[in-house]
């Protein structure tokens, strides 16, 4: 067991119990910021709380030691920025007004934490186990020795040829598709949240909770500039989806193989200056360049919808409008053949009109397949100072006659917009509405409700319908739900569980209470009773009792009959058992 007294804040090394430390240039008397858990706090009776190493809207990371595994490790606090306050005992409180925001971030991170620890996946950091102290909750995670893609990159010439970079995806795209599966999108892929391990492996950092991923006024975004979708910086009216995902990997994949960073999507919205230069067209595959060109379509109903898609095109050049022609070519060529056996009346020379036939239709396939790359890699594309993507609608915009003569002196009218009812709507569908970027929507007030669902909008500040100049501010009333509340039955759910039943309801964080209760004839860690009982209506308000079984099965050992460990022994191994000199 390690002296915890002698370990680096900083890297968790035991330095010798040196000031400034001698493998990382920590100084191991600088303090962690106020609103941080202090250095060598003890966080569940096992972690050993070190230097914090980043900060955003979600909360702190911290490096760790984790006295039970005799390792450092990464813990992930949620303490979600600006609506949150450390208290001098180290528990967390919530700014009052904030609690909606906070409980559902708090969700949020307790659901998608808890799916990484169930999955698999081969290119994650893996989350080992998730808990609640202190008012809030912990993830935590491994320390895998890694650099980012971006530094990677730079130190390796500043990009990579695709023969390279091919063996690296696609283990990424496999794992990314692993993620949509369990409904989870990253929203943040960009070279700055791929690492690149010494095992050589890829794998996505930074999966935090969705609302870091979209551009609000309600809590600040982490996105990256040039690889984030133009829906995320809310210039659309579309939701960040699996085709945001696709945009990121595509604009990663960019600036692996091209070796500059494509430009934002804010400002591709306005003007598209996207361009591939010219002699990536003869070094690279022509899928490739059709794969990221479809997948950074900035318009989100004319990009790659999903990662199985994005991966059909990059690997097989398999496009969507290949695989349309390809079908109805083969479509054609069989009702040719059908027509040819169903004809009985044709001359014996009708078969070389047949062969004709079949032959035309394979010439038209070879040049359907050349009419769609000339259509995707024609001459503008490559070396010139012409846009990548065409925009269709500003190339098709009819010319206007002029109207009339233009005075100088008249006064800028101003552009009106109606308020649409958002009454009964969810705060989260707002990026929905059509034109909703026009108005500035600020939450005012929560009350409880009967009439309204948690989540919905009770009232607006500005009336249906009402002409309003673009950037006027609604302020809104959300819904708490019910004040009363049929209590859900959490009893047999283990403790996490139960809480997020219960928040889910409406009930306040702080309110639910946990007493542990000692019962080896039941499971440990589920909970065995509550107050108040199922179905019970009562106060949202009102403090929720959840007792959870605090008993340990302890882990029984298989017994070794006396022959098998004589075997062991002397070094047999015994029948039906085979001795593998290989290590994996």
């Amino acid at each position: 067991m390690i002296n915890i007294d002698r370990l680096c804040p900083g890297c968790m090394n035991d330095n010798g119990g040196e000031k400034i430390c001698s493998i990382c240039g920590c100084d191991v008397s600088e303090k962690n910021d106020n609103t941080h858990l202090p250095v060598k706090f003890l966080l569940s009776e096992r972690y050993v709380i070190g230097k914090a190493l980043s900060v955003n809207a979600e909360g702190i990371t911290y490096i760790a030691w984790d006295m039970a595994a005799d390792n450092a490790v990464h813990i992930k606090e949620y303490f979600p920025k600006n609506i949150s306050v450390r208290n001098p005992d180290k528990t967390v409180s919530v700014i009052s007004g904030n609690e909606f925001y906070f409980n559902e971030g708090l969700m949020d991170f307790i659901e998608i934490n808890k799916k990484l620890i169930a999955t698999e996946l081969q290119s994650i950091i893996p989350v080992l186990t998730v808990f609640e102290e202190n008012g809030t909750v912990y993830a935590v995670t491994p320390i895998i020795s890694s650099i980012t893609l971006n530094s990677f990159l730079e130190k390796n010439g500043g990009s990579l040829r695709w023969e390279q970079a091919r063996p690296l995806f696609l283990p990424l795209i496999d794992t990314l598709k692993g993620l949509h599966e369990l409904g989870i999108i990253h929203g943040g892929i960009s070279p700055e949240t791929i690492l690149v391990g010494r095992d050589g492996k890829l794998r996505f950092s930074k999966i935090y909770i969705p609302r870091l991923r979209m551009a609000s006024s309600d809590s600040p975004a982490e996105l990256y500039s040039g690889y984030a979708a133009a829906e995320q910086y809310g210039g659309t009216d579309e939701k960040i989806s699996e085709a945001s995902d696709v945009y990121g990997l595509s604009a990663t994949l960019f600036r692996v193989i091209i070796g500059t960073v494509p430009p934002s999507a804010e400002i591709r919205l306005t003007q598209d200056t996207l361009s591939i230069p010219a002699h990536f067209a003869d070094e690279l595959p022509r899928q490739v360049l059709v794969a990221i060109a479809n997948g950074m379509q900035i318009k989100i109903q004319n990009r790659t919808k999903n990662i199985d898609v994005f991966k059909n095109e990059l690997v097989y050049g398999e496009t969507q409008e290949n695989l349309r022609r390809a079908a109805n070519v083969r479509a054609a060529s069989k009702t040719e053949k059908t027509a040819e056996k169903s004809d009985s009346s044709k001359k014996k020379g009708g078969g070389v009109k047949y062969a004709a036939i079949s032959a035309g239709i394979t010439v038209a396939l070879f040049l359907v397949v050349a009419i769609v790359l000339c259509v995707v890699f024609k001459d503008e594309i490559f070396g010139t100072n012409e846009p990548l993507f065409n925009n269709s609608e500003i190339a098709s915009m009819p010319d206007v006659d002029v109207i009339g003569d233009v005075d100088p002196n008249a006064v800028e009218s101003v552009i009106l917009y109606e308020v649409p009812d958002l009454v009964g709507k969810y705060y989260y569908q707002l990026e929905d509405i059509e034109n909703y970027e026009r108005f500035k929507f600020v939450i005012k007030d929560k009350e409880y409700s009967d009439k309204y669902e948690r989540g919905a909008i009770c009232s607006q500040s500005v009336e249906v319908g009402t002409s309003v100049e673009n950037g006027t501010e609604i302020q809104l009333v959300i819904s708490l739900g019910s004040k009363e509340v049929t209590i859900a039955n959490v009893v047999g759910l283990d403790e996490m569980s139960a809480k997020m039943e219960l928040l889910k309801q409406g009930f306040l964080y702080e309110n639910i209470i946990v007493e542990k209760i000692y019962d080896s004839e039941s499971a440990s860690g589920v909970v065995l009773r509550q107050t108040p009982e199922y179905k019970e209506t009562v106060n949202a308000e009102i403090l929720v009792t959840i007792y959870v079984n605090e008993y340990e099965e302890e882990l029984v050992e298989p017994e070794i009959s006396d022959d098998t460990q004589q075997d062991n022994e002397q070094g047999r191994v015994p029948n039906g058992s085979s001795n593998n000199q290989n290590n994996e």
